[in-house]
């Protein structure tokens, strides 16, 4: 039998994470099954539940690896004034490839932790990791000079991840993907010109 190597392992939880924000983005989430996913991927359930304890777990995983993802793909964006503009635009663009039209789940997630205070607990800690890593991006936007030394990073941060999620409730409800882009956009630039 061959040895199950750390690449091996890590490369497979990436194709879960995959496998599941397609079916979650194909069937919902209360409707997706451990054995949808598995079946995308051509493993046996139990597979699946030894990287991810719980469907739960696994969009948590999803969450969290989208906002690891960011880093990269956001370097180097918000550098020179002059490119607010399209900065905002490439941000918002890499955030909408990134949820692969995951709004409904996260919002689907949200309704049912109302009701499970297990799954609240976790995206409470979900939501505290992303306000922590958008507040490291203001904070390295004002030492990097681009924004004023007075700008409360933590109020800015919260800001911005309120407003994206309120784009993503209008998207729901059939708002355009390019209005609401227009409106990240030109909230990006009032932002910024209020703390430069």
């Amino acid at each position: 039998m061959p040895k199950v190597t750390s690449m091996y392992k890590a490369e497979l939880k990436e194709k879960i994470i995959h496998a599941a924000i397609e079916s979650f983005a194909q069937t919902g989430f209360d409707r997706t099954k451990m054995e949808d996913i598995a079946k995308r991927l051509d493993l046996s359930k139990g597979t699946i539940y030894l990287y991810f304890k719980s469907k739960e777990d696994l969009f948590l995983a999803i969450c969290e690896y989208n906002i690891h993802r960011g880093d990269k793909e956001d370097a180097g964006l918000f550098v020179r004034k002059e490119n607010v503009a399209s900065d905002a635009e490439q941000i918002y663009d890499n955030i909408r490839r990134r949820e692969q039209g995951n709004d409904r789940v996260m919002l689907e997630m949200v309704a049912e932790s109302a009701r499970n205070p297990k799954l609240r607990r976790a995206m409470y800690e979900l939501h505290v990791q992303v306000h922590d890593h958008v507040i490291q991006g203001v904070r390295n936007k004002v030492e990097e000079g681009f924004l004023n030394k007075d700008v409360d990073a933590a109020s800015l941060a919260i800001a911005l991840v309120a407003l994206y999620d309120g784009l993503a409730v209008n998207r729901m409800l059939g708002i355009s993907d390019a209005a609401n882009k227009r409106a990240w956009v030109t909230m990006i630039k009032a932002m910024i010109a209020g703390s430069s």
